[in-house]
């Protein structure tokens, strides 16, 4: 049996920054952040960067333009800070997709481009 196709979208910053001070300018706290220098418990190897995240609230069957929406409603909460934190830590909406049945295509309404250009995001796409 072929598993499900599954999705999700999320922002993220990285750079050198302490995670707490992002939450305090923006006044979301982070679905995942570390500190440069923290070990990753994977790899067991020190940070060489900060990262705070931001994930979609959607289940992981929605497709990727919903979960890239959801993630702009987040962001528009406070459209300001997230702002100025994009663009001083160059911003990216992380797109993340599991292929096991097949590819379904991606397409953006306007004002979803027009939401990544608000944000001036980068986008990164992994897809497996």
């Amino acid at each position: 049996m072929v598993d499900d196709n599954e999705y999700y979208a999320y922002f993220s910053v990285k750079g050198e920054f302490d995670p707490a001070d992002i939450t305090a300018r923006v006044g979301v706290e982070p679905t995942e952040c570390w500190r440069k220098g923290d070990t990753c418990p994977r790899r067991l190897m020190e940070r060489k960067f900060s990262r705070w995240c931001l994930h979609s609230r959607l289940s992981r069957d929605q497709t990727l333009e919903a979960h890239v929406v959801d993630v702009l409603a987040q962001l528009d909460a406070n459209s300001q800070a997230f702002r100025a934190a994009s663009q001083e830590f160059g911003g990216t909406m992380q797109l993340v997709g599991y292929f096991f049945r097949d590819y379904p295509g991606l397409q953006f309404e306007r004002g979803v481009t027009e939401g990544l250009a608000r944000y001036s995001l980068e986008v990164d796409f992994d897809f497996y």
